[in-house]
């Protein structure tokens, strides 16, 4: 039976583009994508189209890209299975290269994800024609597939070192790339508008003049880059890559976080790790004690804390009690728009010692 024809949308936060794209199954697989918005600092509009055989070895793929200058790309497989150019002339570089990957969209993951058709936990290494938009280059670039289950694939970037782990549709077609893509108006819109409407009346645009002259986290607001050290009861140091992102909440009179370690791009299904963190914290100004009350909540270990947060010589120091009446004390230290240094401690001597747990370097991403 022949698959149904496909329109898809991609929304993009890291680029800030949108892109339309219609799959139609025929003898072949054609492929007509639309991308348009601001990618890597240009202004863009950019088509492409593609021709694929049913096993899902492309054929052909044209790009046609317009901004500050404008090109086409025209490669094609010839009789002998060779990449050629709109010339004719046969590009040798490229004969291992059977898939493709064109930057700024991810269909082209879709490819080696149909093609291999990997089973649960098995890998693959591949070599693909990068075209590296937005510029003219194009040259093969190894990477790695392995199929995950539960529809996750995590793609590596062997040059680079980038990994990601890729949500897909039954048919293969990206839903979720990590903090770069995602999908609208698909099979699952009306739950993408439920978030929507949810972070909408969650998320404020400013803080709110009630806790003015007393906003001790405005500079956290935005995302960060974070290096997680952890100091683990048998002396072993487990280090981990986290994002943390910060934001006004509830008109403005409380700050939310979201701290999440291993990042997105690096967690599987059924991650197991000491200290795994996918957690929020609120804070909100305590008139009566001039202190921010401070609630940390994380259902992956089922923590729940509640500490008071003050300034202190350009620090500010977070301080509470554990379920075992431990003084917990968290500081950001080193304190730029850029950059951060965080400890958590613990004291089992009602603070006369304090044991380090836990550090995190942190980098403003944006």
């Amino acid at each position: 039976m022949q698959a149904q024809d496909k329109i898809i949308v991609w929304k993009s936060t890291y680029v800030n583009t949108t892109e339309f794209t219609t799959i139609i199954f025929k003898d072949s697989i054609e492929v007509k994508g639309h991308i348009t918005g601001q990618g890597l600092g240009k202004l863009l509009n950019v088509n492409y189209q593609l021709d694929i055989n049913k096993k899902w070895e492309i054929k052909s793929v044209n790009i046609n890209f317009q901004s500050d200058s404008t090109f086409n790309i025209s490669l094609t497989k010839n009789k002998d299975n060779h990449w050629v150019n709109e010339k004719g002339k046969i590009l040798e570089q490229l004969d291992n290269c059977i898939d493709i990957d064109i930057a700024l969209t991810p269909f082209t993951n879709t490819l080696p994800i149909n093609r291999l058709g990997l089973a649960v936990g098995e890998s693959k290494e591949i070599e693909v024609v990068y075209f590296e938009l937005p510029t003219q280059n194009f040259s093969p670039a190894k990477q790695r597939y392995t199929n995950l289950g539960n529809g996750v694939y995590k793609y590596e970037n062997l040059a680079s070192g980038f990994t990601a782990n890729l949500k897909v549709d039954s048919q293969g077609f990206v839903l979720d790339y990590p903090g770069i893509w995602h999908r609208v108006f698909s099979e699952h819109e009306a739950t993408a508008r439920q978030k929507e409407g949810f972070a909408s009346s969650l998320i404020s645009d400013n803080a709110s003049d009630e806790i003015a002259g007393n906003n001790i986290y405005d500079w956290l607001i935005g995302s960060w880059n974070v290096e997680a050290v952890d100091y683990l009861e048998n002396n072993e140091i487990l280090k981990s890559q986290g994002e943390w992102h910060f934001a006004y909440v509830l008109e403005g009179r409380a700050v939310q976080d979201v701290w999440i370690a291993p990042k997105r791009s690096l967690r599987t299904p059924n991650l197991k790790q000491p200290r795994i963190r996918y957690g929020s914290s609120i804070r909100y100004f305590d008139a009566k004690s001039k202190k921010w009350s401070v609630y940390w909540f994380n259902p992956v270990s089922s923590t729940v804390s509640k500490l008071y947060g003050w300034k202190d010589k350009g620090n500010i120091v977070q301080e509470g009690t554990d379920e075992d009446g431990n003084i917990m004390r968290w500081t950001f230290q080193n304190i730029t728009n850029k950059s951060f240094h965080w400890k958590g401690e613990i004291s089992t001597d009602n603070g006369e010692t304090f044991t380090l747990q836990a550090e995190f370097f942190g980098t403003r991403k944006y």
